[in-house]
């Protein structure tokens, strides 16, 4: 019994000097700040190239002191940093970006050409760093570095000014320090002075519904989570297709890409100015519209309209993708893109599988050995309700119906499709189902149903709960 007592001070002595050695890490390189580097994404299709644009010195540092090197291998790009005289990789973040999605929509595949700013944060160095950018190529391997650049500390260039002011601030939840949390920012859009009581309340009846969603509930007490609101001239949002234009401080649009529920703002240095007025590691953007529409970028940001039935689906389902880096499991509504997941490549995204070493699956420890892969689960059937729902949707609107048949007919489907679930077979298992990321061939989903596949806020399957545990974990040690 001794023995085993010393050797568990043994190991929790190793335990905490891993951890001093990383806490110290951190205080060697960096300081309690944090370094905003913004900058133009400019290309084409299959050419892309960044320009600089500002630094900023910034209050406060929110991120984890201790995970410095990213380890969970997400996003279409990834930050590097390493120190300039030892050229030690001391910081990296993965992330994805409004360019990167771009580059796979029709107008890329035409010759269109694009800019679009972006930013990228990092505790503030106390020595010179270079700074490199990276890009995945075809196989999805970080290999392409489109940008590269030594950065001096106490170059007088870097900007030091406030970002902003005359914002209204509220901390929802407080849990403890930033850096050992994850902090999250909720921005409203399109909401005036008058209308912040109207923000408060839903944004926060939005947080209390993330929080009854697993795995968030079980991990509540590891976020903090704050308001921001820069009260906007007008209320609302853009909408180009009814020829609504709105001044708003975020400028968000729906019809981004020229699809008409995809809710987001080209508008970057906004989006960080207002930010800023709080710590984040992560960003939600409540719009304050009763049309449907969202979207989410990983490590970019969430948005969300604030006032559709929908909306609180919309919300997770959005956090899901700009938290986690989760991908999008359903295939059959209306998309931007064009091959977004090139064929013979594995996606990055961890709910999504392209499955090339079948039967073994990258989420295989959730598979049990009696359950087959590519799991059948009925998808031709479930393809025949998705046609004769749009087809009858479609006819409905031809003939100008009353919203009151359109709803009649949308509980009709969803109320199909949920004894369809209800009955297969494989309801309760992880496998392989076709049918994701847009494609109905090829691309593989872990579980039948999951907020990433459909409208529905029953839960995240396993390997989307697992992969959003991670992240928290990562942000909040």
């Amino acid at each position: 019994m001794e023995r085993m007592f010393w050797i568990f001070v043994a190991l929790l002595a190793g335990i905490l000097t891993g951890l001093g050695a990383q806490q110290n890490a951190f205080s060697t390189y960096f300081e309690d700040q944090t370094l905003r580097v913004d900058y133009y994404h400019v290309g084409t299709a299959d050419q892309e190239s960044i320009v600089l644009d500002e630094l900023y010195r910034l209050d406060g540092w929110a991120g984890s002191r201790i995970n410095l090197i990213d380890t969970l291998n997400r996003g279409h790009y990834l930050l590097r940093v390493f120190d300039n005289r030892t050229q030690q990789l001391i910081f990296s973040r993965g992330f994805s970006t409004l360019f990167n999605e771009w580059q796979t929509t029709e107008e890329a595949r035409q010759g269109g050409q694009k800019v679009i700013h972006e930013t990228v944060r990092l505790p503030f160095p106390r020595r010179p760093i270079l700074i490199e950018i990276v890009s995945r190529d075809r196989k999805n391997r970080f290999t392409e570095v489109i940008f590269s650049r030594v950065i001096d500390p106490d170059q007088e260039t870097i900007r030091k000014e406030p970002r902003i002011s005359d914002v209204l601030v509220e901390h929802l939840i407080e849990n403890g320090e930033p850096s050992h949390h994850v902090d999250v920012v909720i921005l409203g859009d399109g909401f005036t002075s008058d209308e912040w009581d109207r923000f408060r309340e839903q944004a926060s009846w939005l947080v209390d519904t993330l929080f009854t969603i697993s795995p968030f509930k079980e991990h509540r007490s590891r976020f903090n989570v704050s308001l921001v609101l820069k009260p906007s001239p007008e209320s609302g949002t853009d909408d180009p297709r009814a020829g609504v234009f709105k001044r708003t401080p975020l400028n968000t649009t729906f019809n981004t890409f020229r699809l008409q529920r995809y809710l987001m703002t080209y508008d970057n240095r906004a989006v960080q100015d207002v930010a800023s007025a709080v710590p984040f590691d992560a960003i939600i953007i409540l719009v304050n519209t009763r049309k449907y529409g969202g979207g989410g970028i990983y490590n970019l940001y969430a948005s969300t309209a604030a006032f559709h039935p929908w909306t609180p689906y919309v919300f997770v389902h959005e956090f899901g993708h700009s938290f986690a880096g989760l991908g999008d499991e359903y295939y059959t509504s209306q998309v931007a893109y064009s091959e977004f997941y090139p064929k013979g490549t594995e996606p990055w995204e961890p709910n999504i599988t392209a499955l090339l070493n079948p039967p073994s699956v990258k989420w295989q420890r959730f598979v049990a050995p009696d359950t087959p892969i590519p799991t059948p689960w009925g998808k031709e059937k479930y393809d025949q309700f998705n046609r004769e729902f749009g087809q009858k949707l479609s006819e409905l609107r031809r003939q100008g119906a009353p919203e009151s048949k359109i709803k009649k007919l949308s509980r009709e489907y969803r109320k199909k499709i949920k004894m369809f679930f209800e009955k297969n077979p494989y309801k309760e298992a992880v496998g392989a189902f076709e049918g994701a990321g847009y494609a109905s061939r090829g691309l593989y989903r872990p579980a039948l149903d999951c907020i990433m596949f459909s409208r529905t806020l029953a839960g995240f399957d396993p390997v989307c709960a697992q992969a959003i545990e991670q992240t928290i974990r990562f942000i909040a040690r």
